[in-house]
């Protein structure tokens, strides 16, 4: 009972992906990234073991396929599993078990794939998709959590959705930008706001990590803007 976008942005080439779901905390559970490498997810009844094999894997050199094969052959029924890989280059690789709840399935567009199941129409993933590829000129965040709120405007879940998150990679091996909503009445538009807060606060806090002797202060950060 969860849908999610995994997407790369062409100017930047930032990865990242989104995801929201009925249950709490999903961003403890569903998906991980690689920094211009790629993404894997693994929902429904998820196992995020599975999003260390499949990274494990491309970060070797394996095809989308080839990761995704392996997430399979490490999953405990796999019949129950989601899983899908997003690769740098736009190839992407999706298994939906038979014991997924409909609708479920993927559609996969220009450097993105969205993924789903328990929704009221294969029309959310069409939504989320065609909301990523018209938001080519805007922030992959942006871009990613926006593709959240066109799904849940196309139908989404049969049941109220309750959490939501989204993780965005530069070059650097630690997140551009990791934000979560573990549980509200809203928690797309809670996403959206807390990064609307974080945006401008995201270089400051990759300088503090890469060079804190240049870095401004936290004061200067925390600023009230505007």
């Amino acid at each position: 009972m969860t849908f999610s976008i995994a997407g790369i942005c062409a100017r930047t080439g930032q990865v990242g992906f989104a995801v929201t779901t009925s249950s709490v905390a999903v961003g403890a559970r569903v998906g991980a990234a690689l920094a211009r490498t790629g993404v894997v997810l693994s929902q429904a009844r998820t196992d995020p073991r599975l999003n260390t094999v499949g990274l494990r894997r491309i970060a070797a050199g394996a095809s989308a396929r080839e990761a995704l094969e392996s997430m399979i052959g490490a999953a405990v029924g796999a019949q129950w599993r989601q899983l899908g890989v997003l690769l740098a280059d736009g190839t992407i690789a999706v298994h939906t078990g038979h014991g997924c709840t409909d609708h479920g399935g993927h559609v996969g567009g220009t450097r993105c794939l969205a993924l789903g199941n328990a929704l009221r129409s294969h029309a959310v993933l069409d939504a989320m998709v065609a909301c990523f590829e018209a938001g080519e000129a805007r922030p992959l965040c942006d871009r990613l959590i926006a593709a959240l709120a066109a799904g849940a405007g196309a139908g989404g879940e049969w049941t109220a959705l309750q959490s939501s998150s989204v993780r965005v990679f530069t070059e650097d091996e630690f997140p551009y930008a990791d934000l979560r909503i573990d549980k509200s009445g809203t928690p797309i538009a809670d996403l959206a706001r807390l990064w609307e807060d974080f945006a401008p606060k995201a270089d400051a806090y990759r300088q503090r990590a890469l060079d804190p002797e240049h870095s401004p202060p936290a004061t200067e950060i925390e600023a009230p803007r505007g």
